[in-house]
């Protein structure tokens, strides 16, 4: 989690977020686009735009707090862990022609972690101290509501929740087993007969 010292380390965090969605964004269309199943592709296509959203909605926050977009390198430092996750599961994603419906339930999985980590993030974000001290700050300096800021990243962190449960229910369409067929088996003798 990101130092938030003053409102332009929070403007920093948002930006940077804002960016991170943008390249989920681009991860989770591109998977649907090379994705032939077409519950699969429409899972990718919601989860998408979900995060389109996301990116919107930050960026806007964040300019209302300052115009000062900070460079991708120290969005890379601030968000660690989790901007190398999207960016080798991107890069991962580019490099596939197709993905078969074999490699879905090992790449959703691995995706629902992904958004499992979004939400964390964001949790922390909106259970902040220093943010909540600078609620007063910020809404004096930049006319920024904080309650307003806080119910909008505890939808977005439910968004990334519904993700995560959205992704392992495919992994479960993926993997169950057919169901059997108890048709009873009837071997006639005589047909010759009736």
């Amino acid at each position: 989690m990101v130092d938030l010292k003053d409102p332009k380390d929070v403007a920093s965090f948002l930006y940077c977020s804002s960016s991170l969605e943008e390249r989920t964004f681009s991860l989770y269309r591109n998977l649907a686009e090379k994705t032939s199943d077409s519950l699969a592709r429409s899972i990718f296509t919601y989860i998408a735009y979900d995060s389109l959203k996301h990116s919107v909605i930050m960026k806007g926050i964040a300019q209302t707090i300052s115009a000062s977009v900070p460079k991708s390198s120290d969005c890379e430092k601030k968000l660690a862990s989790i901007w190398t996750n999207v960016a080798d599961l991107a890069e991962e994603v580019i490099n596939k022609q197709r993905f078969s419906n074999s490699e879905l339930p090992d790449l959703s999985n691995r995706l629902a972690g992904f958004e499992n980590s979004l939400s964390e993030e964001y949790f922390i974000l909106v259970q902040s101290k220093t943010l909540q001290f600078m609620a007063k700050e910020l809404s004096q300096l930049y006319n920024v509501d904080f309650e307003n800021v806080r119910d909008v990243f505890g939808l977005i962190t439910k968004d990334e929740e519904n993700h995560r449960e959205i992704l392992y229910s495919l992994v479960e369409h993926f993997t169950k087993e057919p169901a059997k067929d108890t048709t009873p088996v009837v071997k006639y003798q005589h047909p010759e007969a009736w």
